[in-house]
């Protein structure tokens, strides 16, 4: 039988496959949209054409949204959107189905009910063998960190439904913590924030593009972009101008929470690790990483030099696929599961 080797992030924002040999074959959002009939639903589309009808979809359809936070939600809606996912993968070239096994990034601290909800999803989506690795530890990896050295570095992870953190050494984790705060958050945030200020109602997918396209922690920042959507007073669509700098306090506390959460974690460690902290300095991925202004903010806080690698929003299904090359790697880190 044919074989298929995968690495899989299951993002709350999105979902990412990595095929051995191939790379990063799917990057795409993790939604699906239903078509309800009574009390049956059909797939109708998945990904990018299920978020682009978000907001806009007819009563029938239904968007689901399956991650949540950075833990399934709904197990029914996950395993269909996989599936479909799966299909867009498999060469044509195969007659029948190849034998799938897959490196599968988790959040650390996962329950025994959380990790049995993925195995359940991925089985059933046509997944044959599964190895599951502590999400944060595959982010380090895919940057390049030595997390096979006594000192592997520290790295923060801001995903879009949660940030981890976590002090790397011998492939395993020496300190970690897990907080609640993501990309989605800091959408909701921006929504909010655009009513109160401009009186305007928006959806999540606006609030979202707002975020990419100009919000950053730069003071002052003269970034602006117009943006539609339902005037609060007149119930009537509006155009509106939304600048960066009346935006940044919108933004500003929740990252500030995560620096809080990373100066946190360093005083917690002894100090031999905390030297080795002073002189290697900070890695952060994730989404969240791209925000501009961040480093800076996060150097003056916590006087440490600190990193963001151009490859940072991949870094978690990067080292899962160099895991899928690096055996003597993967069992080392499951070593310390």
């Amino acid at each position: 039988m044919a074989k298929m080797e995968i690495a899989l992030d299951l993002g709350t924002a999105y979902t990412s496959i990595f095929v051995a040999g191939n790379g990063i074959v799917l990057h795409e959002p993790s939604v699906i949209a239903y078509f309800e009939d009574g009390s049956k639903r059909h797939t109708r589309a998945v990904g990018s054409e299920a978020y682009n009808m978000m907001g806009r979809a007819p009563e029938k359809t239904k968007t689901v949204c399956p991650i949540a936070d950075g833990v399934i939600k709904d197990t029914e809606a996950c395993t269909d959107m996989l599936t479909e996912f799966i299909g867009k993968i498999l060469p044509e070239s195969y007659l029948i189905k190849p034998r799938i096994s897959c490196v599968l990034g988790v959040p650390t601290g996962i329950t025994v009910e959380g990790r049995e909800a993925y195995e359940q999803v991925l089985m059933r989506a046509g997944i044959d063998d599964i190895t599951m690795v502590n999400s944060i530890m595959l982010e380090a990896i895919g940057v390049d960190m030595p997390v096979q050295s006594t000192f592997g570095g520290i790295v923060v992870s801001i995903g879009a439904g949660s940030t981890e953190i976590a002090v790397l050494s011998l492939c395993g984790i020496v300190r970690g913590w897990s907080l609640t705060i993501g990309g989605d958050m800091i959408d909701r945030a921006l929504m909010d924030a655009i009513s109160g200020i401009y009186e305007l109602n928006i959806g999540r997918a606006t609030a979202r593009v707002v975020k990419e396209k100009i919000c950053s922690l730069i003071r002052n920042d003269c970034a602006a972009m117009n943006i539609s959507g339902i005037d609060i007073q007149s119930k009537t669509i509006r155009t509106q101008a939304v600048s960066a700098d009346k935006l940044y306090n919108a933004i500003y506390d929740y990252y500030m929470n995560i620096v809080d959460a990373v100066a946190s974690v360093i005083n917690t460690c002894s100090p031999s690790i905390a030297a080795e902290i002073q002189r290697y300095g900070i890695v952060v991925a994730g989404g969240g990483a791209k925000m501009p202004g961040l480093a800076q903010l996060m150097r003056n806080v916590l006087k440490l030099d600190v990193r963001v690698p151009g490859e940072a929003c991949h870094a978690n299904i990067l080292g899962g696929g160099r895991l899928l090359s690096d055996p003597d790697l993967l069992n080392d880190i499951l070593a310390h599961v």
